[in-house]
């Protein structure tokens, strides 16, 4: 996948340089028409299908170069992000479909009415329906969308990334590659039959310029750092995410009404900030170290792509960008209107400066800028084709504005953090007379369970296992 940009990248400045040629010639006649449409129409495909294959292969790498499952799971989300967007732009799902690339194909296959065309459309598309019904199910889709956007239940999210396989994201790409393999040669023949005339780029875009402007140095120190502290995040998340699943998971085991996790669930919330806080710092610690382990410069763009993604999406949930979004984050829903009831004077202070911090990183053009996020996670956004515009912004991206966005929310984080901590405290405070009222039936029921444990003949140390287990619950209600 290493060569792939080595033979990859100056052939797509080679097809953009003719696309970008084609454009500005002046057609008039119907017949030159539908012939310069074709042309630019599958100049496109073999660009998309180009920086698609870059596209995985930087992902893809990054995962193969890891040295932890936490950094690897990271990493392997996007390979799914990457095949669903490429197969939306393709084919589309859904009422989508009619907005698809493909279907465009289909539509000047009709005008030119050329039967050989139409046939090898049809075989392609064929067999995209295939990978759909086994890489691109509901599912599959909906995990992307956990990838690109968390979610409100971040436990959600986590439970996706506990279950991401290597070897089943590894065939996922495997089979998607074999489709861009079967359009590479339909694009070539067909290339060869209409006549459409290649242009070669005569400075391949500046990329050699491009590449010593935007250098961001590093001796492994940062690399390094990141590493363990990946490590160390992702132990704590862990642990964070088994102690909100305990009041379900005994609710299961031991046969209990459904209002013993209900009750428990407010607390539960308050911990939710936390967790996305947690989520934003393992992406983008894994992404900061494929850019910095990265070979080319290509490979390191298609990296500050997804620094640009994670930054825009993870605070967009953290506390958002305008009255929408805020209304929705988990500032204002989990911390934010909690700590608003406190009467602790030093706790007020802390919430004002600290949401005054996060104002001030809305407002910034560098990270709300909604169409460059449009442009960096959709190819395809319905009717908007963003291919070229997606090729001109990596090669011109810079590392130093993408690393200060990371830095300024990574400085915040910490902060954050503390905030959080407060707001669970004082939300377990207001809760607890609460939950000691609706709960005082399920400590009779637990009382009831342990003694019967202790009088059963199962191996001791099981035993004394689950009645601790249980005594933990209990300790909590209590």
């Amino acid at each position: 996948m290493g060569s792939n940009f080595s033979c990859f990248v100056s052939l797509l400045c080679d097809y953009v340089s003719s696309l970008e040629s084609i454009e500005k010639l002046n057609v008039s006649e119907s017949e030159n028409l539908e012939i310069n449409s074709l042309w630019k129409t599958l100049l496109k495909l073999q660009i998309f299908s180009l920086i698609i294959n870059l596209d995985l292969s930087t992902f893809l790498r990054a995962n193969f170069r890891t040295t932890s499952n936490p950094e690897k799971r990271c990493n392997l989300k996007y390979v799914n992000v990457i095949t669903i967007e490429g197969y939306s732009y393709l084919f589309g799902f859904g009422e989508d479909k009619k907005n698809a690339f493909w279907n465009l194909i289909k539509n000047l296959a009709k005008h030119i009415n050329d039967n050989e065309f139409i046939a090898d459309i049809d075989e392609v598309e064929q067999r995209a329906k295939e990978f759909e019904n086994i890489f691109a199910k509901r599912e599959d889709r909906d995990n992307r969308n956990l990838t690109i956007h968390y979610d409100s239940d971040p436990i959600k999210v986590h439970s996706y990334l506990s279950q991401i396989s290597e070897e089943q994201e590894t065939i996922r790409t495997s089979a998607f590659l074999k489709i861009l393999d079967d359009i590479t040669i339909f694009i070539k023949k067909y290339i060869q039959k209409f006549q459409i005339p290649l242009i070669c780029s005569t400075n391949n875009y500046e990329i050699d310029i491009w590449e010593k402007i935007n250098y961001f140095p590093d001796n492994n120190k940062l690399f390094n750092q990141l590493d363990e502290k990946l490590v160390h995040f992702a132990e704590q998340l862990d642990n964070i995410i088994a102690q909100c699943k305990i009041p379900m998971l005994v609710q299961e085991k031991l046969n209990l009404d459904s209002t013993f996790s209900a009750g428990l669930q407010p607390l539960v919330q308050t911990i939710y900030p936390g967790i996305h806080v947690f989520f934003i710092y393992l992406d983008l610690a894994s992404t900061v170290r494929a850019y910095l382990s990265s070979e080319s410069y290509l490979e390191k763009q298609f990296n500050l792509r997804r620094i640009n993604i994670i930054v825009y999406e993870g605070f967009k949930h953290l506390y958002g960008y305008n009255g929408c979004d805020y209304l929705k984050s988990f500032w204002y829903k989990n911390t934010n209107e909690v700590l608003k009831e406190s009467t602790n004077t030093a706790q007020l202070d802390t919430l004002a400066i600290t949401e005054h911090n996060l104002k001030k990183i809305s407002l910034d053009n560098d990270i709300n800028d909604a169409r460059l996020r449009e442009c960096f996670v959709h190819y395809r956004y319905k009717e908007r084709d963003n291919v070229i515009t997606l090729f001109h912004a990596l090669i011109k991206s810079n590392p130093l504005i993408e690393m200060n966005k990371s830095l300024k929310l990574l400085n915040i984080l910490p902060k954050l953090l503390a905030v959080i901590t407060e707001s669970m405290s004082f939300k377990h405070n207001l809760e607890q007379d609460k939950i000691k009222l609706s709960n005082n039936k399920t400590l009779d029921q637990i009382d009831n369970i342990l003694s019967m444990i202790e009088q059963t003949k199962i191996d001791p140390e099981k035993k004394q296992q689950f009645i601790n287990s249980i005594n933990n619950i209990k300790n909590l209600l209590l």
